[in-house]
């Protein structure tokens, strides 16, 4: 099977010239005027290619850290290693954000883990929105994680203990 020069990319606005290796916006500057020509004499670019595992994978594994991000954020941290560093910390409500982030990120890899060993290495059929993988996986909320104001102190709940 020969490939041709142009691959469609999930970008519909660019294509991939595998000559060069160079993204092309399909309608602008004078490599898209060469990939359009290159369509007006009747040749096709061949499809995005299916994504493996390993891609599926590298999509979502971000994804879940930019949750948990978020989730620290919630409560001004600037990130979840900010969150965890107040573990020891002499203020409970503090200490008791960064126990339940621990106890939140340890399930959550955990079950990221579990999760992604259950496909046996196939893709999952349908391939699920990254909003459905985070649907599914542990909620900070079960392992003690309270939103709340910046500067406000809150009864500190300890965190729900997960079975191992």
């Amino acid at each position: 099977m020969s490939m041709t020069r142009y691959q469609q990319t999930h970008d519909p606005a660019f294509v991939l010239d595998r000559a060069t290796g160079t993204l092309v916006p399909i309608d602008g500057g004078l490599l898209g005027d060469l990939y359009r020509a290159w369509i007006d004499a009747g040749n096709v670019p061949d499809p995005v290619p299916t994504p493996s595992f390993d891609d599926y994978v590298a999509r979502f594994t971000p994804g879940l850290q930019a949750w948990m991000e978020l989730t620290a954020q919630t409560n001004a941290y600037d990130s979840v290693l900010s969150c965890v560093s107040y573990k020891d910390s002499g203020v409970p409500q503090f200490a008791g954000d960064a126990a339940a982030m621990i106890a939140w990120r340890d399930a959550l890899w955990r079950w990221a883990s579990q999760w992604q060993a259950g496909f046996n290495g196939q893709l999952p059929d349908p391939i699920p929105t990254l909003e459905e993988v985070i649907a599914l996986a542990p909620q900070p909320e079960a392992f003690g994680w309270l939103v709340h104001a910046p500067g406000t102190i809150i009864e500190v709940h300890a965190p729900i203990e997960q079975p191992a």
